[in-house]
């Protein structure tokens, strides 16, 4: 199938009456021109979900989903976006026509997904028929493996050649550009003008997005060499942190069963799925991620995380139940998602266990999964001496911070009374520490390697400058006139959170589009950062009331800036000797200072109501 035009989703868009289409599932009631209905997503006796006429975007209260009506028939029915269009299309009797149907696709991303199309369909023939030494290298490892001809088939793997440059060759004779097969990350670029093969002498594992389309590779090297696997760099079709190996495959499985499990391997996704357990997924060479959650989500109602049990695999873990929020927690109804952990004994890993104990343990391994918020909680409680009065301590203030982000609910009261029966304690001083834990929020992959080349380190985000900040994405997504002073802010000096500072870059770019046009503006970008602005674009206040909101957020995000610089300041200051380096310091102090004065005349003018009187 092909891109569907900007102008048939408008099309299908219009002919669409949001109202109509969710009453043929929910009760709406219409009060004043809002009609509001219980949240067909999550259970609910009281309406908290409601969808705006006017702009034609729904959203919950309850359990924070919101969208257009393409969102909804998506999460209704478990659709991929192109689905949800040709849905909507038929439900409608409208004609759609998909451009790059037949012959060569003409769009820039569909032409890298045919260029890795052909990619694997050169590795595949290599591999199944290829008579060269690496190829029948390559089979014999799969061999090994348990991983026959018919294996190879099903799951389309592949080899590509040592030979530098066979597949460049081979697809630029097809018609693909030396730039089309660089951007799609197949082929690299060397000194003058000169291209080679980026995979070579590997068995090759093709990536598919979730309608099956190839958009990236991983390979492993066959014989010594290293690296020993190397995966596709990120390019316009590829992000590592939003895909997952055999996703296409195992979604339907996961739907039926309700339970996706994610491994480390491409091999273990094969291995597991070949003894019939398909609801596995494999990341690309990166931890878990928010967004992998995110994705897993909307097709299963838990996902555990199945390891090892060595080291890296407990920092994964770890990592992982820093994305534990709301949706993690009874309240969140039909919405849940819960988040578990399985260790593989003995250092096995999954693939090796599965072949050798069977799939009916493997299952039961996977079905008595530890919840990984206890898991979490008792690894580090391990780490410390409880049966000191200071190990206590110290393992009261690790143990309460993954709870930081549920406070409040059914989970974090049962974990509270579970951490105090650990340390002999009682539940009301566990509860007066986790009042003062807060939400820590996972590094992204860029700031990771910024860490690991650096050793910088991402600025910690309190609690006071993330509510600035979300009131800064909240009010220049409802005010179109405050955009263009909106863009003195748009810097990671006042907006420290860098998902934020991405979506709020979008927003400015949108120009004076409000509503409906907003939301479609940053869908094309990211539908799910365009579902979080739904709770302010349904049954938005007067601009009038914004733009004076934004007047204050714009001067705390200011005051922010200036007390970090203050403090950094005065951290240099105490790292001086006032004698010995008596010029560095009394410059430095005079900064300090300087600074001072500003974040006060800031304060005062921010105290000062329109008419010049100071309350």
């Amino acid at each position: 199938m092909g891109r569907i035009s900007d102008v048939d989703v408008e099309r299908v868009r219009d002919a669409t009456d949001l109202v109509a289409l969710v009453s043929e599932t929910v009760v709406l009631k219409k009060k004043g021109r809002l009609f509001w209905g219980n949240c067909p997503f999550h259970g609910e006796k009281t309406p908290s979900f409601k969808i705006d006429p006017g702009t034609d975007l729904w959203h919950c209260f309850g359990c924070g989903l919101g969208g257009d009506v393409f969102g909804y028939v998506m999460r209704a029915e478990n659709l991929e976006f192109p689905d949800a269009i040709r849905r909507l299309a038929d439900r409608a009797h409208i004609e759609i026509v998909e451009e790059g149907g037949a012959g060569m696709p003409t769009g820039r991303k569909e032409r890298l997904i045919a260029a890795c199309e052909a990619a694997a369909d050169f590795f595949h023939k290599n591999l199944i028929a290829g008579r060269s030494p690496g190829a029948e290298e390559a089979r014999e490892y799969l061999k090994r493996r348990d991983f026959g001809i018919d294996v190879a088939k099903r799951w389309r793997l592949g080899y590509a050649p040592s030979g530098k440059d066979e597949m460049t060759k081979a697809l630029l004779a097809q018609g693909f550009t030396r730039d089309e097969l660089v951007d799609a990350n197949i082929t690299l670029a060397v000194e003058r003008g000169a291209v080679k093969d980026r995979f070579f002498g590997r068995i090759m594992f093709p990536i598919t997005d979730l309608s099956g389309r190839v958009i990236a590779f991983g390979g492993r090297v066959v014989g010594d060499g290293h690296p020993k696997y190397l995966n596709s760099n990120e390019t316009p079709i590829f992000h590592k942190s939003s895909n997952m190996y055999g996703i296409d495959r195992a979604r339907n499985e996961i739907v039926a069963s309700g339970t996706a499990v994610v491994v480390e391997g491409y091999t273990d996704v094969i291995a597991l799925a070949e003894q019939g357990i398909g609801y596995v997924v494999a990341t690309l060479g990166t931890a878990l991620t928010e967004r992998h959650v995110k994705l897993l989500g909307r097709f299963a109602k838990k996902v555990v995380y199945l390891f090892d049990g060595d080291e890296a695999g407990q920092r994964a873990a770890s990592r992982a139940a820093e994305f534990i929020d709301a949706s993690s927690t009874p309240e969140a109804g039909n919405a849940r998602v819960d988040l578990g952990v399985a260790v593989i004994p003995e250092g096995m890993d999954p693939a090796d266990f599965v072949g050798e104990r069977g799939a009916v343990e493997m299952r039961a391994l996977i079905d008595g999964a530890q919840p990984l918020l206890r898991f979490v909680i008792d690894q580090r409680l391990s780490t410390h001496d409880l049966s000191t009065p200071e190990g206590k301590s110290a393992a009261l203030n690790d143990a309460v911070q993954p709870l930081a982000a549920v406070k409040g609910s059914i989970l974090a009261q049962e974990y509270v009374s579970y951490i105090a029966s650990r340390l002999l304690t009682t539940p009301d001083y566990v509860q007066r520490a986790l009042s003062g834990a807060h939400v820590h929020r996972p590094r992204s992959e860029a700031e990771e390697e910024q860490v690991a080349q650096h050793g910088v380190k991402a600025p910690t985000i309190d609690s006071n400058q993330a509510r600035a900040e979300k009131e800064l994405l909240r009010t220049v997504t409802l005010a179109p006139s405050i955009r263009a002073e909106a863009r003195d802010l748009l810097s990671e000096e006042f907006v420290l959170d860098e998902s934020r500072r991405v979506l709020l870059g979008w927003i400015l770019e949108a120009g004076q589009a409000s509503g409906q046009a907003l939301f479609d503006s940053i869908s094309k970008r990211d539908r799910n950062s365009a579902e979080s602005l739904s709770e302010w674009l349904v049954d938005a206040p007067d601009v009038e009331q914004i733009e004076y909101a934004f007047r204050e957020v714009s001067g705390r995000l200011k005051e922010f800036a200036l007390e970090r610089l203050i403090l950094t300041k005065k951290a240099g200051l105490r790292a001086l000797d006032a004698v010995k380096d008596a010029t560095a310091y009394d410059g430095l102090f005079r900064e300090v200072v300087t600074l001072e004065r500003q974040r006060n005349a800031l304060r005062t003018r921010m105290t000062q109501p329109a008419d010049g009187r100071v309350e």
